[in-house]
């Protein structure tokens, strides 16, 4: 994993591809099975600032990565390669 501990008892970065599936979701307000593998999460709506929002509290949560990694690959699949390395 390409991150380093955690806060307290958080539990915030994604454990499984499913999980994160299931965040982007919530976060872009539509079904889980609208986040397709290699579907366009800015299609999808999600905006740098909210890249930003996510990412940032992954860091806070340990993740080791820089958001513009998530911002130059924008969907489940390149995410969840960048989180499980």
């Amino acid at each position: 994993m390409a991150w380093c501990g955690q806060l307290g008892n958080l539990n915030v970065v994604p454990r499984s591809k499913p999980e994160l599936q299931q965040e982007l979701a919530e976060r872009l307000g539509v079904s889980p099975s609208d986040v397709a593998e290699d579907a366009n999460l800015r299609d999808l709506g999600l905006d740098s600032i909210g890249v930003i929002g996510i990412v940032s509290r992954w860091q806070r949560d340990g993740l080791r990565i820089e958001i513009a990694e998530f911002a130059a690959a924008p969907t489940l699949k390149s995410w969840w390669s960048l989180i499980s390395r």
